[in-house]
């Protein structure tokens, strides 16, 4: 699986790759605080065509790093479980706004949230959306 590089502090950092059970993925600044404070305890993701990163992999007991795209900083957690579901709506039915997004919204304003990312409202339709339920290490 090939991964992405950007550029955080003038540093090429690679995102978005697996080294056997540990996933690296990179994560904006608002949901990173969310996860690291523990308020936001699912991930949602999905697979784009665009992007090299195969969410499916993912299991329960791998563990699942972010790293702050702005700042570089980074988040270790340990996976409890992945979900596929086929839209994001059905997603924010059965998990909740409250743990997987970084603002208290309702389902209709995550659902704009969600498909307002480029190209993630097309991905979803295609690939179906995972909620990945972390906890901090």
């Amino acid at each position: 699986m090939k991964s992405i590089t950007i550029d955080i502090n003038s540093i090429p950092t690679q995102i978005e790759y697996s080294e056997g059970n540990l996933h690296i993925v990179g994560l904006m600044d608002e949901p990173f605080g969310a996860i690291k404070s523990g308020k936001k305890t699912i991930e949602i993701r999905a697979n784009s065509d665009d992007r090299p990163f195969d969410y499916s992999i993912i299991k329960a007991n791998h563990n699942l790093r972010f790293i702050n795209e702005r700042t570089g900083k980074v988040i270790d957690t340990k996976v409890v479980r992945v979900s596929h579901y086929p839209n994001i709506k059905r997603l924010f039915e059965t998990e909740g706004t409250e743990n997987t997004l970084s603002v208290p919204w309702t389902v209709a304003q995550g659902i704009e949230l969600i498909h307002s990312f480029p190209g993630y409202k097309e991905s979803i339709v295609k690939h179906g959306v995972y909620a990945i339920e972390i906890e901090t290490t």
